[in-house]
């Protein structure tokens, strides 16, 4: 069974993430780990040992209120955490191929910027998992049915179209290739990976994106981490960033 961990923080964009963690679990039959870390950032100042626990106190009740709004029919783990939670997520992800990040993300900053003094783009980085991006505007019901995964064309790694057959199959999702092209003489069509591929032409990448999961109804966007030449990157510029922050739909990103 696969286990879908989810950061929280106790906020309604968290609550939005476990919304979707919870319509990801019914449709493949998952559990559900809720994480809450409360770790005070490094500084120079001394925190004693009082404060640590009350954070741990109100942590702690506030993900029981949280465990106890989930259906009964999904099993249903949490963890409350000293730990930084990029160092938790590290652990609870060893096992590659039973699970599942959900991660919300705020405008230009996401929420585990302002929570936790990092940035949902190095957790990405330091995942080997799928992770689910819940921007805060995205829309999403279950069951998700079309996928759009977005390609510069070349192709996926072994390793990586193992995890997209997983989910693809999983989620039974019906899915199309999308490339944008800055050219318009550019524009063509043809087979990607086994999906048909859409070369859709705009002046940026985001906007392409955008507009491709408007026209051909897509319920999910797809796009793969490239570790190994940062230039390929989701995660390298701010623009591509911003897919992953302000997007309207759910982002599911593939590492290599």
């Amino acid at each position: 069974m696969k286990t879908i961990v989810v950061p929280v923080d106790f906020t309604d964009l968290s609550n939005k993430a476990m919304d979707f963690a919870i319509g990801l679990a019914h449709s493949i039959d998952a559990g559900l780990m809720p994480v809450h870390s409360y770790a005070i950032p490094h500084t120079g100042e001394t925190f004693s040992s009082t404060l640590t626990e009350l954070l741990q106190k109100n942590a702690e009740e506030a993900m029981e209120e949280l465990v106890a709004k989930v259906p009964s029919n999904i099993p249903c783990q949490n963890m409350v955490t000293a730990y930084p939670l990029k160092e938790a997520l590290q652990k609870l992800s060893k096992d590659k191929s039973n699970i599942w990040v959900v991660m919300a993300t705020k405008g230009e900053q996401d929420w585990l910027d302002h929570q936790l003094g990092t940035n949902a783009s190095h957790i990405v980085n330091a995942l080997d998992v799928p992770v689910f991006l819940l921007p805060e505007d995205a829309e999403f019901a279950f069951p998700l049915k079309n996928a759009l995964f977005a390609t510069d064309g070349e192709p996926l790694e072994d390793s990586v179209k193992l995890k997209w057959k997983d989910i693809k199959e999983s989620l039974q999702l019906n899915a199309q290739a999308i490339k944008v092209v800055k050219n318009a003489e550019d524009v063509d069509a043809g087979i990607f990976e086994e999906m048909q591929l859409h070369e859709i032409y705009h002046k940026n990448i985001i906007g392409g994106i955008t507009e491709s999961a408007e026209f051909l109804n897509g319920d999910l966007t797809v796009a793969v981490h490239h570790k190994r030449n940062p230039l390929k990157s989701l995660f390298h510029s701010s623009a591509t960033k911003r897919l992953a922050l302000t997007h309207k739909n759910p982002l599911l990103v593939l590492h290599e």
